[in-house]
């Protein structure tokens, strides 16, 4: 039976001088500018570290404008549209004596973060504009000025180049690159992936030798991808991707003298040839390479220096550190000026802190290297900005409060002087000028799109550059729902992290069906209070249709120290799905939830994730949404899949008790699965051999294809297409 309520003359007033409340839609979301977020582009700071430069757009073109980090105004302008001649500008990178810079134009994607582009030399002192090269050969990759700015490198067509800039004469450093066999200075599909290594070569600080990464991949096998893009006879894109277990490339690591024109080989300490090469460079000193090198299983990590003008030929140990299960590769090694020692992170205390290392190290007695902290503490550093030599600072952020948020900081090499430098709350990202005199900070919270704030090295506010005022007014006409942020205890004994978001006018009192999305990777976090953007505004739209979105952060998850993270090794999915079933489970008991109609959503690993939820949680889950998923750990590629699963010989109840390939017996919800046709990640092989067991089974599900469309699924109006489409099944299956 309803009641009803009567209303007061004067609350009618006042409802109707309240603005109408608008809804959101896929079309606003995802292809519209409605909700763009302005930032400061194209940022690089300068040699003085009190300017920097950023590229703008001037209203004739792209533009590079000099801006003083002290006052946040721009004071010249470096490079006009009317320099460039109606070149469009993509990118730019400042010679080290700032005389020249690079620009990149006709931008071409290859992987996730390697292109293929034109560049272009501008001379400031003549006002010049060149390409770096012919433009009509093949797009270059890659391209960096020499530290002196008197010559540039780049790769093109698997071989490495360097042009003297005064004469423009190009040399080949290279001779033997051949697409899928052997790659120079670049590096191949699965470092760039995993390792985050993309530029295969370094110089040294005189900018007179670079040592280069060789990949022969003539062994590891192919795989193909089928491209559509409206033409009579697909065409296939065949590249090397080693799967778990496979043949890797076999690595080295070379370095070119310019000065004689020679090349040597580095000695890498070992005669094994199943190794990895993550990171390398030169030290401080011109003439000493050092290299991390890693074993098959990455649970051992070394770091060796070599000298390369011939006075020694082998490499010197200076650390070395081991785990039972893994150890994750990061930027965060930086090397003393004075050549003393160097930072990095590592996990041996429990959780990922900074420790210092001399460069003639110590040695523990099982052959692991001493190290002094410089951080301590029940807290994860998140990554290292870099050394402050002149405040004998280590810069870096943390989530030293809480997993939800991150935090900027400065400490004393020595350990002393933590210095909070970050505005309070939400989650912090800087980038700091040379020398560390000031920062740029991007700062957003849960419910708060970001805002860019100039700050000195001391983490006083100078200027606010950009705080998307317009976005918040617009977002406001939404009058959207709030991120609140929740710890549940599991029937498993887990306590996670957790997000929920309830339609506008919620009543406790009524049950409402939940819908939960999550990734679930490992070291990953969805959970965090910062800004979500178009993927929270689109879990806005689902609270609008009466659902409740709910993230939750399980087990093997970031920001909780080693052993959190470390306990799925070697049973991938295992934990981390039954979390999420017990998140589900939890929903159910509460008051204002409806247990009949709980769903899952996820992308990538969490399509992966999605997909056991709804097999092995079938109990739990009414309809499950999987978009590229891994199916089978025995699909994806070497590096990533061995660093958390070892290799399929070694675990293979591991890889085939958690593919979700093997549980489609017990499918009975709905089951949406979504994948691009040209994935170069996640191979569409999933999903297909995923359709097979269900065919099998006799398991009805429903199935969206995107041709020519990677991992991403992204273009045009692909992205709107997919949301409205996964809007539609949720409405009508939960």
């Amino acid at each position: 039976m309803m009641h009803f309520r009567p209303i007061t003359l004067g609350l009618l007033l006042s409802a109707a001088s309240v603005p109408a409340q608008k809804d959101l839609t896929n079309q606003e979301i995802w292809f519209s500018p409605t909700f763009g977020v302005e930032r400061v582009g194209g940022l690089n700071s300068m040699n003085d570290g009190l300017r920097y430069t950023a590229l703008d757009d001037d209203g004739s073109g792209s533009a590079i404008n000099i801006y003083d980090y002290r006052s946040g105004e721009k004071t010249s302008t470096l490079v006009s549209a009317k320099d460039l001649g109606g070149l469009p500008l993509e990118g730019y990178a400042l010679s080290g004596d700032e005389q020249r810079v690079m620009l990149e134009t006709a931008i071409e994607p290859q992987y996730r973060y390697s292109y293929y582009a034109h560049h272009f030399v501008y001379d400031l002192r003549t006002r010049t504009l060149r390409p770096l090269c012919d433009t009509t050969k093949s797009k270059q990759r890659l391209a960096t000025f020499s530290p002196d700015g008197s010559r540039a490198a780049f790769v093109r067509d698997n071989d490495l180049y360097v042009t003297d800039l005064a004469t423009m004469k190009e040399t080949r450093i290279t001779t033997d690159g051949e697409w899928n066999k052997v790659i120079n200075g670049a590096t191949d599909w699965v470092y760039e992936e995993e390792f985050t290594l993309v530029q295969g070569y370094q110089w040294n600080s005189t900018g007179t030798k670079l040592v280069y990464l060789r990949s022969d991949e003539s062994d590891v096998k192919e795989f193909n991808v089928v491209l559509y893009r409206d033409q009579l006879y697909p065409t296939d894109y065949r590249f090397k991707y080693p799967k778990a277990g496979e043949k890797n490339s076999t690595v080295s690591l070379h370095v070119h003298d310019l000065t004689t024109g020679r090349t040597t080989g580095i000695q890498l300490g070992t005669k094994e040839t199943d190794i990895y090469l993550p990171r390398f460079g030169f030290t401080q000193d011109p003439n000493t390479v050092w290299f991390m090198r890693m074993n098959r299983l990455q649970n051992e990590k070394l770091i060796l220096t070599m000298n390369t003008d011939g006075t020694t030929t082998e490499p010197v140990l200076v650390y070395r550190e081991t785990s039972p299960t893994y150890i994750e590769v990061t930027d965060d090694l930086y090397f003393a000026e004075d050549g003393s020692g160097f930072i990095l992170t590592n996990e041996t205390t429990g959780w990922n802190q900074i420790h210092w290392c001399p460069l003639i190290p110590k040695r523990t007695v099982d052959g692991t290297t001493f190290t002094r902290p410089i951080t301590n503490g029940a807290y994860d550093v998140l990554s290292v900005k870099g050394i402050d030599r002149a405040g004998k600072r280590v810069i870096f952020t943390a989530s030293m409060k809480d997993p939800m948020h991150s935090e900027v900081y400065a400490i004393g090499l020595n350990g002393k002087g933590l210095k909070e430098l970050s505005p309070p709350g939400g989650s912090n990202d800087p980038e700091f000028s040379k020398g560390f005199k000031y920062f740029i900070n991007v700062r957003s919270t849960a419910n708060e799109p970001p805002v860019t704030t100039l700050h000195d090295g001391n983490g006083q506010l100078v200027k606010t550059l950009k705080d998307n005022a317009k976005l918040k007014s617009r977002l406001a006409e939404y009058q959207l729902p709030k991120i609140e942020f929740i710890k549940a205890k599991l029937d498993n004994g887990t306590e996670v992290n957790a997000w929920v978001l309830k339609p506008r006018n919620f009543d406790s009192r009524q049950q409402h069906p939940v819908f939960m999305t999550q990734y679930s990777g490992p070291n990953s976090n969805e959970v965090t209070d910062s800004w979500g953007g178009r993927d929270f505004l689109w879990h806005c739209l689902l609270t609008q249709k009466g659902y409740v979105v709910v993230c939750a952060d399980g087990r093997g998850t970031g920001r909780r120290g080693r052993d959190f993270r470390h306990m799925t090794y070697g049973q991938l999915g295992k934990y981390e799905a039954e979390d999420q079933i017990a998140m589900g489970r939890w929903l159910g008991t509460q008051p204002w939830v409806d247990k009949s109609r709980i769903g899952i959503q996820g992308w990538s690993f969490g399509g992966y994730m999605s997909s056991l939820c709804i097999t092995k949680g079938a109990d739990v889950f009414k309809a499950a949404i999987a978009v590229a998923p891994v199916t089978n750990w025995r699909y994806y590629d070497s590096i990533y899949t061995e660093r958390y699963m070892g290799l399929p010989k070694d675990h293979a109840d591991g890889y085939d008790d958690n593919s979700p390939i093997n549980h489609v017996e017990k499918l009975r919800g709905k089951y949406m699965l979504v994948h691009g046709l040209a994935d170069d990640n996640v191979h569409f092989q999933n999903s297909a051999e995923m359709f097979s067991a269900l065919v099998k089974a006799n398991k009805k599900f429903e199935f969206l294809a995107y041709p020519d469309k990677n991992h991403g699924i992204y273009g045009g109006t692909t992205r709107m297409h997919l949301f409205e489409s996964m809007t539609d099944f949720v409405v009508e299956n939960l």
